[in-house]
Formats: structure tokens, sequence, C-alpha cells
């Protein structure tokens, strides 16, 4: 693996892996509170026919946190200035969890250098909102007990009790040394964002591809509803939220099979 660069993008420094060559390059971006290592298992595997980048989104990993702008919208921004300032071409952006809103703001303001769009087990339920009861009552426990509030979220919502040991303990420990100044308003921003994901569907030109874990079901309604038939939905065996972590091969073929109708 090659050693982390860093590049300046609108005020922050930006790490992020670079490796291989080739005419389509592979876009990597990770979920709230992780960082570029998750994809370690992707970068080593399609590095030997395709250029493939993993990003620390800012306030993750080693990427800086000087502005204070903690949303998609921004984070699309970033990204897309990204892509211009290494003059990438044919990108498929490959975007996991919160890096799918990432996605989908990025190619609003950069559709020229995008070719396709993966993204893995985030949209299971587009458009749906927490009760605003509930909202309050998770952002107070942030304000209350940021870490406390985050590891029940973790074990509950992106974990279960068949997921890996390892697994648990590696995501704790990212979730354990997430930035609250980030964090909170990231989530905040997660909790309004249904209605800017609608808005961004319905106008999407690229197909969307998409990989779910069936550890939690999917309700394919909505893609229906706002995508028609502009795209293709694919299930892969799980117990978690990280299919990158706990099956990488499986997700590296899956990957590789929607990588080649992109090209094609």
């Amino acid at each position: 693996m090659n050693k982390t660069k860093t590049i300046d993008i609108n005020g922050e420094s930006l790490a992020y892996y670079d490796t291989g060559k080739g005419n389509t390059t592979l876009l990597f971006l990770h979920g709230a509170f992780i960082k570029k290592e998750y994809w370690i298992g992707q970068l080593s595997y399609f590095s030997r026919k395709y250029r493939v980048i993993a990003v620390d989104l800012p306030g993750h990993g080693a990427s800086t946190h000087n502005i204070g702008e903690w949303t998609g919208q921004r984070f699309g921004k970033d990204i897309g200035t990204f892509i211009e300032a290494l003059h990438l071409h044919g990108v498929i952006i490959i975007g996991h969890s919160f890096g799918a809103d990432v996605m989908l703001e990025t190619v609003t303001v950069s559709t020229a250098h995008i070719s396709g769009l993966i993204e893995i087990d985030h949209m299971k339920n587009v458009g749906m909102e927490l009760p605003r009861e509930a909202v309050s009552q998770i952002v107070q426990g942030l304000h209350a007990d940021f870490e406390h509030t985050c590891v029940q979220f973790a074990k509950h919502a992106l974990l279960t009790d068949a997921t890996e040991p390892k697994i648990v303990s590696r995501l704790l420990a990212d979730y354990n040394q997430m930035d609250a100044e980030v964090g909170i308003p990231l989530l905040q921003n997660g909790f309004d964002y249904p209605k800017r994901a609608v808005a961004l569907l319905k106008r999407l030109k690229l197909k969307l591809y998409s990989i779910h874990v069936n550890y939690t079901p999917t309700n394919e309604e909505p893609f229906k509803k706002y995508l028609g038939e502009n795209y293709e939905l694919h299930h892969m065996d799980g117990t978690c939220h990280y299919p990158m972590l706990e099956n990488p091969d499986s997700l590296n073929k899956l990957l590789e099979r929607i990588i080649l109708k992109i090209e094609n």
C-alpha cells in the first residue's frame, strides 16, 4: 500500500491513498466516524487494474477539521474539488453509508468527470424520517454523553450479536475516538437529510447501483418511486453494516461485476 498523501482542499488538508493505474478511477468514500483504512481490502484488490483512491473525509482519520460545517453538501463540494485538483477522469464513486450521501452531493457539482455511482448499505429506506421526539432524545444524549450514545447507536443499528468481535472492537474504538464537535452536527444533519436525498435521487442522471447487506431489510419501493428503472439493487450476506471488513472477497467480486457494467 502506498503511503498516505495529503492535499489542501477548501481550507482542509485531506489525507488519501492513491494507488494503481488505469483509465477508470475508483474513488472510495467511507461512512461517518470511520476512515479510509476500512477500504484496504478493496485498494489492494482493484489496484491491479484501476487507479484506486480512498480519502479521509474532513474531520475523519488523518484529515483536518478546520472548517465548521459538517454536512453532506459541504463534503460533496470538497470531494468535487478533490476530483478536479487531482485531474481525475472516468471516476466511479463508491460511497458507503454517509459516504453515499457525499457521493450524491458530489455528482451535483462534478458531473463531467464521474461515470458511475455505487452505494453500499445506506439507502435502505430512502426518505424515511425519524420521529422528532426520537431525534430530540438522541441529540440530548449526544450532548450529555457523546461517546456512550454513539457506541449504543453503533451496537444497535450497525452491528448484531453475530458480528465478529474484532469488527465490533474496531468500530467501537473508532466511534470512541470521534470528535464530538464534528460528530454531533454531522449526525444532526443526517437526521434532516431524507428530504434532500429524495430531491437528489429524483434528478439523478447516472444509474445508481446499490449493494445492501441482508442483516437488515431494504424497502425497495422508494427506489422504484424516485428512480424508476435508473437503479440496480444487489444483496449480499452479512451480519453488520461493514461488508468491506466482514466479507471483503464477496464485496470485491460484486463490485467488480458492477464496475464492468458501468465501463461497458
